[in-house]
């Protein structure tokens, strides 16, 4: 059985595997990439700004904060931020890989 999560994102990406066929809606896809890339530019404007300002403070997300000439930086939180990223990334992929390993199978 495939993770509900797993299963969340891939219907976001557009993608639907059923009996053995990976279904791809390109309009989700380009529409999921559209957004995660505004987003990011979003964060990273937001982020590019507050440490313009001397004013940026991540430090429950990401364990960094700026305040004028200080910056104080949370080594556990950062290393669980980029642990908790990489951990949703081999996740995705893994299902994906899955996936297609079924449907290979099915083809045989």
């Amino acid at each position: 059985m495939k993770d509900e999560n797993n299963l969340d994102i891939l219907s976001l990406l557009g993608i639907k595997v059923e009996n053995g066929k990976i279904e791809l809606d390109t309009n989700k896809t380009k529409s999921f990439f559209e957004t995660l890339q505004t987003t990011i530019q979003e964060q990273a404007s937001n982020i590019e700004k507050g440490i313009k300002e001397g004013n940026l403070d991540l430090t429950e997300s990401v364990g960094i904060k700026v305040e004028d000439q200080k910056i104080e930086l949370d080594l556990n939180k950062t290393k669980g931020f980029l642990e908790n990223l990489a951990q949703k990334a081999a996740t995705f992929l893994e299902t994906i890989n899955k996936d297609i390993e079924e449907i290979n199978k099915k083809e045989s």
